[in-house]
């Protein structure tokens, strides 16, 4: 199951780069989603377990439970197996992707503008205003 049952779309940010979680989380916050953030699939898999999501954000390379683990631990799960995931990576072999069972990829570095429409592509628009969310984004020209 996922996708929360008010406007607001909920999306998952799994990322160990405090750095570029903090990017992401402030850029879809102030585009009207409401963003909660891991820094591994350990704590990933807590977050999914207490709340539904529309969207996973997930990093492939990462401690304790990378994404190769968390991929195939939320496929293979009733309630999250259809939640759609936006893989990122910063190895080019596009190739080896096409085997994770992933809706989409987007390679580091990449423009937070790229990363925005990839998601609107994915679950359409947020459901929440810039002005309620209380956040400005990092300059959406920046490369994460």
């Amino acid at each position: 199951m996922h996708g929360s049952d008010d406007a607001v779309k909920r999306v998952l940010i799994v990322e160990d780069d405090d750095r570029l979680r903090e990017a992401l989380q402030e850029l879809l916050t102030a585009s009207g989603y409401e963003t909660i953030s891991a820094e591994d699939g350990i704590e990933a898999l807590d977050w999914l377990a207490r709340l539904p999501m529309d969207l996973i954000i997930v990093d492939l390379l990462m401690p304790r439970m990378g994404g190769h683990q968390l991929i195939k631990r939320i496929r293979e799960s009733v309630e999250w197996a259809t939640t759609p995931i936006l893989l990122l990576s910063g190895y080019a072999d596009v190739a080896s992707y096409r085997r994770l069972p992933v809706d989409s990829v987007l390679l580091k570095p990449f423009r937070l503008p790229d990363l925005l429409e990839k998601v609107q592509e994915m679950i359409g628009s947020g459901g929440g205003s810039a002005d309620d969310a209380g956040a400005s984004p990092a300059s959406p020209d920046d490369a994460l």
